[in-house]
């Protein structure tokens, strides 16, 4: 009898270290399924930094000059949103507007706004600087800033956007205020090296 309990206590240990063997293997298995290898862009951000988390005080390097991001203005259409950052050369007072749109792929581009230009939108195409430019999309959207120093603020804006030979032409409208107009051209993100303010 004794013979045949110490028989049964055998097996059954042997059973449970088989059933915790086999647990322990499935979840190394499972781990390994969930672990996914880095993409070449994930690896490419984290060499340059993360141009879909900017905001402002953080600094982007760009065609030799380093810009601190002043502004930040967070844009929302109907569920559709993107961001453009004013950056500022704190020591030539150059600026210009990064737009980031993460949306069926990312996209970046850099802005210069067009002083005294007699523009408006409306046609279908719209000549500046001898270029034609046709009409690419246009709406409302909400928009908030966060602003470097001092408090940010919120409301509603128009734009249309103009495209022509991988230029871009955009209009935007804040309130009641007039048209701003911008020359862009799209960059890789791998262009700018981001260096996080915090």
């Amino acid at each position: 009898m004794e013979g045949t309990i110490v028989v049964l206590v055998i097996v059954a240990v042997a059973v449970i270290a088989v059933v915790i063997a086999l647990r322990q293997r499935a979840g190394k298995s499972a781990s390994a399924r969930d672990t996914v290898a880095p993409s070449a862009a994930d690896e490419q951000r984290a060499l340059h930094g993360d141009v879909r988390r900017l905001g402002p005080g953080d600094v982007v390097a760009y065609d030799g000059t380093d810009f601190v991001i002043d502004r930040t203005m967070r844009f929302d259409e109907e569920g559709f949103t993107w961001d453009e950052h004013l950056l500022l050369d704190e020591v030539s007072g150059r600026k210009l507007w990064l737009s980031v749109e993460d949306d069926d792929g990312l996209e970046v581009a850099v802005y210069q706004r067009v002083e005294g230009a007699a523009l408006e939108p409306g046609p279908a195409e719209i000549t500046h600087e001898g270029t034609t430019f046709r009409k690419d999309e246009q709406g409302r959207a909400a928009y908030r800033t966060e602003e470097r120093s001092g408090s940010g603020a919120q409301g509603a804006m128009q734009y249309t956007d103009y495209v022509a030979d991988g230029r871009r032409l955009a209009f935007e409208r804040y309130g009641t205020g007039g048209w701003e107009v911008s020359t862009g051209t799209p960059v890789s993100e791998h262009a700018l090296d981001i260096y996080p303010a915090r």
